[in-house]
């Protein structure tokens, strides 16, 4: 995403410069990248690179955002823009094993020292920003609890509808060869593998629907540290011939696997905004997701999907079995409502707002 918000603004005359982490590979592109080895090689490279320009965004909030906002906003005086897309203070409290709370409960409760200065350094990066971009209302309304001004806050949504999903038919026939999927139904799930993403739950609803579905499959697409976890529970279930556990599948492949889907489910406990929900949609498959974050923004209830509780096993099983078995959601009036719903999330409009935001500050 960043490289084409780059390519784009580029095109609308602004100048970029993007200062990331990782090895120069010498990759050429319209804008101007440097690559930066470490923390304090990013540091450096940001106080110089700073000197000369009018803002910055920063799309990482702890590293990239508290450098940001020390270096540039605090040293140098430059307007910053931070992007707000997900609570790392909660995801690293949760992987910790510090809290099982919910991400709205987690902004009120004390865990102890470290994790109470994160929260603040999370506070002071955000409120300190001259504008705040959130991925959804959602997100907005967290940032609002965290404690930033919500006249600083701007919703722009996610878009992925830049991304060139056409002849996937070929490559979708060819992995489902591949995989041994002939005549199966297939339930896919896509995203890191940690707790709150909720897969624990949806294996169990997949070992309730079996005995209705014998030909039925999970696919798990992603990898993560609750994987070990995963694996000795499908075991525990007996579902080792029912459930794929893929691994981390590329972006330029990925949509190949949301193609085998007979039905997508996406049980987390907490979404920004999903990229993946909005990726599934553009193939116009047939949703389940968590009523949770920001997914209600991209699923309507019984319109694009359905939405459920999250973890609900009897919930997602019912939403599974109906949409197995009602052809509404093969439907032709089913797909046009998909790519009606997405026109709110449109690449033209996120840069039309990014400007806007940047004009303001």
């Amino acid at each position: 995403m960043i490289e084409r918000l780059a390519t784009d603004l580029r095109r609308q005359g602004i100048e970029v410069t993007v200062l990331a982490f990782g090895k120069d590979v010498g990759q050429r592109t319209p804008f101007r990248v440097e690559k930066a080895t470490g923390k304090l090689d990013f540091a450096f490279r940001l106080k110089r690179l700073a000197q000369d320009v009018d803002l910055i965004y920063a799309f990482d909030l702890y590293t990239a955002g508290f450098l940001s906002w020390l270096i540039g906003k605090k040293l140098l005086k430059k307007k910053l823009i931070v992007r707000f897309a997900g609570d790392s203070a909660w995801e690293s409290a949760v992987n910790r094993g510090r809290t099982a709370d919910d991400i709205l409960t987690f902004q009120k409760k004390y865990y102890g020292v470290k994790i109470a200065l994160i929260k603040i350094a999370r506070r002071w990066i955000l409120a300190g920003a001259d504008r705040v971009v959130a991925v959804s209302n959602f997100m907005k309304d967290l940032a609002v609890k965290i404690g930033v001004s919500q006249n600083k806050i701007e919703t722009i949504y996610n878009s992925v509808d830049f991304i060139d999903v056409r002849d996937l038919n070929v490559e979708t026939v060819s992995l489902r060869s591949n995989l041994g999927l002939e005549g199966n139904k297939i339930i896919v799930t896509a995203g890191r593998l940690v707790p709150w993403k909720g897969v624990d739950g949806l294996i169990k609803a997949v070992a309730r629907l079996g005995s209705s579905f014998p030909e039925l499959k999970l696919m798990i697409v992603g990898d993560g540290p609750d994987k070990e976890r995963l694996t000795l529970q499908v075991t525990s279930h007996k579902l080792q011939d029912k459930v794929i556990f893929a691994g981390q599948v590329s972006l330029n492949k990925i949509f190949a696997y949301y193609n085998l889907a007979d039905v997508f489910v996406l049980n987390s406990q907490y979404e920004g905004l999903s990229h993946a929900l909005l990726e599934v949609l553009r193939l116009g498959k047939p949703i389940v997701a968590s009523n949770c974050g920001g997914n209600p923004e991209v699923i309507e209830n019984e319109k694009n999907g359905l939405l459920v509780e999250y973890n609900n096993v009897e919930q997602i099983g019912i939403a599974v079995k109906r949409m197995l078995a009602e052809e509404k959601w093969r439907a032709d009036e089913y797909q046009n409502t998909c790519r009606a719903s997405l026109k709110k999330f449109s690449w033209q409009n996120v840069i039309e707002q990014t400007i806007k935001v940047f004009k303001d500050v």
